[in-house]
């Protein structure tokens, strides 16, 4: 790594607000869209700020949590909309794109999907009714405004020798329901680019297994458009040769490639990905080790960070052709999931702004890449 690094020092920026900066959808504006997601308290208007960085920033907003099947229908038939109109409001009037997420994952779903009014497990039929029922309100509310739609999330295993995750709506439909989610979505949006999604994908292992899926959807002409590397990076892993090769053969069976939730946490961890079940625990005395940054980040490893973010983008950017959108998962540090996955109650600094909104290093990096490849 050179001694001066291709984005200013802490010294020199020193911490605008991040209405002080250009832009950085411009900078990107040439290549693919650069997107974040707004929290549940951004849309509902008690983390405004957030919400204004966003439509500054980025030029593509997901929902993080408010249009998954648990927030939208949390009773059979009674429908939960306002946060997820306020996403489509925030992105409309500031000209970015909003991201439909997600329609089908085994996490976040009420149990009301998968049980008759007594307890008892409904049949196939029964399940892919509401399958179809929930896609067909849901897509059908937002056609021709939401053009982008995580469709099905998180279907493969993570287990070896096992392909597909054992989810309930697996066991209630069977191994095609993912398919039928794909065939609603697009009943219910014909111009809309439906997308698989899904963490650790891009690794071989996982990897063999989602290309096994997807091609066997387009086999059966299943309308499925694209696929979504989730991105839960970590500052050693993955080896990013190992993410370009991923994008490559995704690419190579004539499907567009979306990050669609990145962030690259600096704190220790034995886990990878971005499964919502894993709860790793944190001793009293192991705090030291694996929470070291409580009061502020230091600024050799916020500039490591910030290379990470520049390697990731520069190869993004060299396959532009081929990437629909790249995608963080938070607008700013103290915003992020990471702080509580996979160890609850840590002060990571996973994203492009820090807690005071500020643009960080890792800020710049990517800017600076950005326009460096046009």
């Amino acid at each position: 790594m050179p001694e001066t690094m291709p984005f200013p020092a802490f010294d020199d920026i020193p911490f605008p607000a991040f209405d002080d900066v250009p832009p950085l959808r411009e900078a990107f504006a040439p290549h693919f869209p650069i997107g974040a997601v707004l929290s549940r308290q951004a849309l509902q208007g008690r983390e405004s700020i957030d919400a204004d960085l966003a439509a500054r920033h980025f030029s593509a907003l997901t929902a993080e949590n408010s249009m998954k099947p648990e927030a939208l229908q949390p009773a059979e038939g009674q429908f939960t909309y306002d946060a997820a109109d306020r996403l489509v409001e925030i992105a409309e009037a500031c000209g970015a794109a909003p991201i439909g997420h997600t329609l089908v994952w085994h996490a976040q779903t009420p149990a009301w999907f998968f049980v008759d009014s007594d307890g008892s497990p409904v049949g196939r039929d029964v399940a892919l009714g509401r399958l179809r029922a929930h896609i067909a309100a849901v897509v059908g509310r937002y056609r021709g405004r939401i053009g982008q739609w995580d469709v099905v999330n998180e279907a493969i295993s993570d287990a070896s020798g096992e392909w597909l995750r054992p989810s309930p709506w697996r066991e209630a439909i069977g191994d095609d329901y993912i398919a039928e989610a794909f065939r609603a979505a697009h009943a219910a949006d014909p111009d809309a680019t439906l997308i698989y999604n899904d963490y650790n994908i891009e690794l071989r292992g996982k990897r063999a297994k989602t290309l096994r899926l997807l091609r066997m959807l387009l086999d059966q002409q299943v309308p499925v458009h694209a696929v979504g590397i989730q991105g839960h990076w970590r500052m050693d892993t993955p080896d990013f040769a190992e993410v370009e090769e991923a994008i490559l053969e995704f690419a190579a069976l004539g499907l567009t490639v979306m990050i669609t939730e990145m962030d690259i946490g600096v704190l220790p961890t034995q886990y990878q990905g971005g499964d919502v079940s894993v709860n790793e625990v944190m001793t009293r005395e192991q705090q030291a080790v694996m929470d070291p940054y409580v009061d502020s980040l230091p600024e050799e490893v916020a500039r490591q960070h910030a290379a990470r973010c520049q390697r990731a983008f520069e190869m993004f950017l060299r396959h532009k052709h081929v990437i629909g959108r790249v995608s963080f998962w938070g607008t700013c540090d103290g915003s992020s999931w990471l702080n509580d996955f996979p160890v609850r109650g840590r002060t990571d600094y996973p994203l492009l702004f820090d807690r005071r909104r500020r643009p960080k290093p890792a800020f710049f990096a990517v800017q600076q890449a950005a326009q460096a490849a046009c």
